[in-house]
């Protein structure tokens, strides 16, 4: 748990604190970690821990402080990241409100933006699969039992509803292929 926490904040703290005036103390070590979507994800990584807990007990109780949080973090930033979900190191949520995640597994490195939901549709057996190093502009979809792939951009605003190839941008809705390059600025901060 500590050590994908570690990796997330690292990860914010890099992609966030890029001007020269963000490097002060403040804005480098305390900003970065009390902004919401850095909150819920170490809600979430708090979650998954409990769930693995072995002692029965133990493993309720603080699964009763992660539900606690959990609907604090929900009513309060509006991010929920479904404990069910596997989601890799350097997980970077920026902004807050109208999140929502329910993946079967998401990859290292992936950076979600304001109004994006990422889910199952009713009837469907499993939600989206997402590879590592996937950008989720604000207000994107990704909806059904679809894979995406690594070195991902999703525009702003699009509607993914099919598999999306490695090394791509999509945009649109439905979703197309707009680029086939993987040096979107958007993906540079991939550590």
């Amino acid at each position: 748990m500590f050590e994908n926490i570690r990796a997330d904040i690292r990860r914010k703290r890099t992609a966030y604190v890029v001007r020269p005036e963000d490097q002060t103390f403040f804005r480098k070590y305390v900003k970065v970690n009390l902004q919401l979507g850095t909150i819920a994800v170490g809600v979430y990584r708090f979650g998954r821990w409990s769930k693995s807990i072995r002692i029965p007990v133990l493993r309720q109780l603080m699964f009763f402080i992660y539900s606690l949080l959990n609907m604090a973090v929900m009513l309060g930033a509006g991010i929920n990241l479904h404990v069910y979900s596997t989601i890799g190191k350097g997980l970077v949520i920026h902004n807050f409100s109208c999140i929502f995640v329910l993946t079967e597994r998401m990859g290292e490195n992936c950076t979600v933006n304001q109004g994006v939901t990422i889910g199952n549709i009713r009837g469907k057996k499993h939600p989206p699969i997402v590879g590592d190093n996937v950008y989720f502009g604000a207000g994107c979809k990704v909806l059904g039992e679809i894979k995406i792939g690594n070195h991902v951009v999703i525009a702003a605003n699009s509607l993914v509803v099919t598999d999306v190839p490695d090394n791509c941008t999509v945009a649109g809705v439905p979703a197309r292929i707009i680029s086939r390059d993987a040096a979107s600025p958007y993906l540079q901060y991939a550590e």
